[in-house]
Formats: C-alpha cells, sequence, structure tokens
C-alpha cells in the first residue's frame, strides 16, 4: 500500500472523497451546506461529517464549519494557523485580530498571549478551537478602522496596523500601567506620526484622547499635531484619571489634556 492510500486508512468511500474532493477544491473551510451540496443527501452529509469528526479528520470551528486536518498530520496532532482560524470563523462579518495578540505581533510586548483577540462588529464569547482559545469582542463600527492586510499561507487575514494597534493599547493596555509610557517612547520613532493622530481623533473614546495627549507631551510629540489631537476634546470639560486602574481621584491636574494625575 502506498503512503497516500495508508492515509486514507480507516475512512469510508464517502469519506475519502470529501477529503479529496475538498482537497483538489483547494477548500480551505468545509461547511454542511457544501457536503449537502457534494453528496445530495442531508442524512448522508450530517454521518460523514460526525465520522470524520470523531476520527480527528475534520476539525469544528463551530456548528456546521469545518477545518481539514491535513491527512499527513501525525496521528491528527495539528492545529491550523491561529490567524487562519480567526478568519474563517468569523466568516463575512468585519473583524481584525487585534489587542494582546498584536501587541505581541508588533513588539510592544515579549508575553505571548494564550488567547487569541478578535474583534468584530457582531459578537463578544469565547470559544477554544483544537487547543487554542478565541475571544471575539464586539466593537462599535467606527471602531473598526486601521485594519491592514497580512499574507499568512496564501490567505489575506485582518489585522490591526501598528498604529492601531498602539491606539488599541491606550484604552486596553497590558494590566501595568506604567508601561504604557514606555510603550510609546519605545514605538513612536516605528510609527507613521499623522496616521497615529488621526487614529487617535477617530477613536470614540475621550479619555484615552487625553491621557495620549498628556502622555505624549511627556515626550516631546509633535506640537502641531497634538494641538490637532487637543482641539478634537475641547468640547469635553471632563477630568479623568491618568491611571484608570487606581481607584484613587486625588493628585496634580493638568488643565491642558484635563488629567488628574493620580499615579
Amino acid at each position: 500500500m502506498n503512503k497516500k492510500n495508508n492515509n486514507y486508512r480507516g475512512l469510508s468511500k464517502d469519506e475519502v472523497y470529501l477529503i479529496s474532493r475538498a482537497g483538489y477544491e483547494k477548500q480551505k473551510l468545509i461547511t454542511k451546506e457544501y457536503v449537502r451540496a457534494l453528496f445530495g443527501d442531508k442524512r448522508k452529509a450530517v454521518n460523514v461529517l460526525y465520522r470524520l469528526t470523531k476520527k480527528g479528520r475534520l476539525l469544528q470551528i463551530e456548528r456546521g464549519k469545518y477545518i481539514i486536518v491535513p491527512l499527513d498530520a501525525p496521528n491528527q496532532l495539528w492545529s491550523p494557523n491561529e490567524f487562519i482560524t480567526a478568519k474563517l470563523w468569523m466568516g463575512d462579518i468585519p473583524y481584525y485580530i487585534g489587542y494582546f495578540t498584536m501587541y505581541n505581533y508588533w513588539g510592544f510586548t515579549e508575553q505571548v498571549p494564550n488567547t487569541i483577540f478578535v474583534l468584530n462588529t457582531k459578537r463578544s464569547f469565547l470559544k477554544t478551537i483544537g487547543s487554542i482559545r478565541y475571544k471575539a469582542v464586539k466593537i462599535e463600527n467606527k471602531k473598526y478602522y486601521g485594519i491592514k492586510k497580512i499574507k499568512i499561507d496564501n490567505e489575506y487575514v485582518s489585522v490591526s496596523d501598528r498604529e492601531r494597534t498602539l491606539v488599541d493599547f491606550l484604552y486596553y493596555p497590558i494590566s501595568s500601567f506604567g508601561s504604557i509610557k514606555e510603550v510609546l517612547e519605545s514605538n513612536i520613532s516605528k510609527i507613521d506620526r499623522q496616521k497615529f493622530i488621526k487614529y487617535l481623533i477617530a477613536f470614540p473614546v475621550a479619555s484615552v484622547k487625553k491621557r495620549a495627549g498628556y502622555l505624549l507631551e511627556k515626550i516631546n510629540f509633535n506640537k502641531e499635531l497634538l494641538q490637532k489631537l487637543k482641539r478634537s476634546i475641547d468640547n469635553d470639560m471632563t477630568f479623568v484619571k491618568l491611571n484608570p486602574d487606581n481607584s484613587n481621584r486625588r493628585g496634580k491636574i493638568d488643565k491642558n489634556w484635563r488629567i488628574i494625575i493620580n499615579g
């Protein structure tokens, strides 16, 4: 028996047909609709999907959606690329991979996240696919910007670009607030500064703009660009804490950015 036939060992004729046909058509995602159309029989389609999943030849990413496990994967000990899985999981929903996943990707932190964060405009929930945990985070449509496509294994996936990731970091930082200024300082020479300010102005959370402006001023950021950011919050008279993790609202006041310097 040759190696190819050996890889099909333990599979029925219908199971082999589904896997080989999907492979020939370069299908990244197998849906129950695809399988029903292939066999023309709903019951057969359900049975084939169930058996292939039980045999470790299909990885279910959600109800009715599957990824084929490569036939040469050793004992089916295989996980698909996390970014591609996130894309397939979202389907037609506008999404981007962001937050802690991209903090590591862009080098803001050396911490390797144990969760893939998938920001999207439709839903929020946790799911484990294979051995990887994914967290869908629903965002407002007006927060859906600053996204670029990167190519992985001949697939294009959506991620936050460096500037947008930095805005997200200001909004949702790693636990230590003191790291925000450090990340800003170490990345300011790597970003498009005009784009970064444009993204900050578009971000619909005034407290993020105020903290960003205060911290950027401390590292001698471009004054003209800071003025543009300042004008975007001129109508918001609320004073916000510099460190949102600290419940104490006492501290020096920065009237320019309306910041309470609470440590």
